[in-house]
C-alpha cells in the first residue's frame, strides 16, 4: 500500500512540475538547453565507445595474425 501511495505522489508531482515548466518560457528554454547538452554528451560517449571498440577489434585481429 505504501508503494502505491509513493507512486501516486510521484506521478502527481511530475504532472505538477510539467505544468509549471510549460507555463514558464524561461524554464522551458532551460530544460531544452539541458536536453541538448545531455544529447551532445551522450553522442560523445557513444563515439568514444565506438572508437575504443574499433581499436580493440583491430588489436585482437593483429594479435591473431602473429
Amino acid at each position: 500500500m505504501r508503494k502505491t501511495a509513493v507512486l501516486i505522489a510521484g506521478i502527481a508531482i511530475g504532472v505538477y512540475l510539467a505544468r509549471q515548466i510549460e507555463a514558464n518560457p524561461e524554464a522551458k528554454k532551460a530544460l531544452d538547453q539541458a536536453g541538448d547538452k545531455i544529447k551532445t554528451f551522450a553522442n560523445a560517449v557513444s563515439d568514444g565507445y565506438r572508437e575504443q571498440e574499433a581499436k580493440s577489434a583491430k588489436s585482437a585481429t593483429s594479435k591473431r595474425k602473429i
